[in-house]
């Protein structure tokens, strides 16, 4: 098996998918306050369109590489397993707000996937895998709370513009934010520092390793 290594693509693809979760949140948010849950959900039926499109480019990367097995020894077990779960969850999420589906169920395999990606970066971190330990073990746990902040996040999107959609309620009905629901937004907004930590740690890490490879295909 040849040596093949698209870690560049596949941290500037994380990088897109967190700029994306960023600023989709960031303008759901404003859509909210301003117009309501009914043009919140068209929001997200569109912002949801280019997730599922990277989610089937990192789906189908991380299977690939899960299959053939091409990086050295169990570099592919670090790069690879939370890669392909990655995509199994942006489609899952496109597919939940297209079919007007409750997202939270996709949230929870965030959350729980999540949890697992820090466990994966303080063990590279351990032991010296990659050529920016730091910065790479950072990037695991920023990830790590994306995910895991998505479920609070899908709980709030359910209650506050899903349901309303669903049964209709004219956007001067809002159900009033009671104290769990008011702890829910704040795990959004807490997604949102995380997305942003992500993107711009993956967009570091993934530039560093554009240039290696350009000088010297692998």
């Amino acid at each position: 098996m040849a040596f093949v290594d698209p870690l560049a693509l596949q941290l500037f693809t994380l990088a897109f998918v967190a700029a994306l979760l960023f600023y989709s949140g960031a303008v759901g948010y404003v859509t909210f306050r301003r117009h309501g849950h009914h043009r919140t959900y068209q929001h997200l039926r569109g912002a949801v369109i280019p997730l599922a499109g990277l989610g089937a480019i990192v789906f189908a990367i991380g299977l690939w590489g899960e299959i053939t097995w091409p990086l050295p020894g169990s570099y592919n077990i670090l790069f690879y397993d939370p890669y392909s779960l990655l995509g199994v969850i942006l489609i899952a999420f496109a597919v939940s707000v297209h079919l007007r589906l409750r997202t939270q169920y996709t949230g929870f395999l965030a959350g729980v996937t999540g949890a697992l990606s820090p466990y994966y970066g303080v063990s590279a971190y351990g032991l010296g895998m990659t050529a920016e330990p730091v910065y790479m073990l950072f990037l695991y746990i920023a990830l790590g709370g994306t995910a895991v902040l998505t479920f609070p996040v899908t709980i709030y999107i359910d209650r506050m513009v899903v349901e309303p959609e669903l049964e209709n309620i004219p956007d001067v009905e809002r159900k009033a934010l009671t104290l769990p629901w008011k702890l829910a937004y704040g795990g959004f907004l807490l997604f949102l520092l995380f997305a942003v930590a992500s993107a711009i740690l993956a967009l570091v890490i993934g530039g560093g390793a554009l240039g290696s490879h350009l000088a010297s295909a692998p």
